[in-house]
């Protein structure tokens, strides 16, 4: 029988703890092919496995930061999912021009010294640069949405911040913030989005859609 988990495909269980400690999330491989060429970011902690380019894979997982005893597809995870595989380029674009606006401010609140900054930190005059600089780990769909489709949050590591990374939450191709790793997948930036009145009960207003399978730190950098 058609469930939505097969329109994402290579999605498993994976396992982390036990007992009541026991957490089940939904995750796999993905590939963009707009982000081949960068940093291959596929360790731990976003860390590089490779000293060769990515060739375009990294993971994606369901729900970011929601823990969930029974986590699960939903459509607007598959909207969300077939959104970002047809407009990839398009919206590794707005990430990388989100990026190239700030970089100057991150330069100035990092202050590496001139000889540390060349090898980590360069100065980026195009959006071809960060290339050499940042690379894909992952991405996550949330259990937050709007319209009918997921946030997305877009996960890198990076050359300047080895502990804390870059993270982006978008919707619909659309940037949200920019800011750490955790930006990408901490579900009370895109509740935000989603209900900036602040009127909604709780993120998990998101969830009350029929499945069909079976305090928080502030980032350190916005992108409005």
């Amino acid at each position: 029988m058609y469930t939505p988990l097969d329109r994402i495909p290579g999605l498993e269980w994976f396992t982390t703890g036990s007992g009541k400690y026991e957490i089940r999330n939904l995750e796999g491989p993905i590939n963009l092919q707009c982000w081949r060429g960068f940093q291959s970011r596929q360790e731990a902690y976003n860390a590089p496995d490779s000293p060769h380019p990515s060739d375009g894979t990294a993971k994606i997982t369901i729900g970011g930061d929601m823990v969930s005893e029974d986590p699960g597809v939903q459509p607007f995870h598959v909207n969300a999912y077939n959104h970002l595989m047809e407009f990839q380029a398009e919206v590794q674009q707005n990430i990388l021009n989100a990026l190239l606006a700030q970089y100057k401010d991150l330069q100035e609140m990092y202050g590496y010294d001139p000889e540390d900054a060349a090898a980590i930190m360069p100065d980026v005059q195009d959006t071809d640069q960060f290339k050499k600089l940042i690379g894909l780990s992952a991405v996550h769909l949330l259990n937050v949405c709007k319209d009918d489709m997921a946030y997305v949050g877009y996960e890198f590591g990076c050359t300047w911040d080895d502990e804390h990374g870059l993270g982006v939450m978008t919707h619909n191709g659309r940037i949200i913030e920019l800011g750490d790793a955790s930006t990408a997948f901490l579900s009370w930036i895109a509740d935000r989005d989603r209900d900036p009145d602040g009127e909604s009960d709780s993120v998990f207003d998101a969830l009350q859609a029929e499945p069909v399978d079976v305090p928080l730190k502030k980032p350190w950098w916005k992108f409005w």
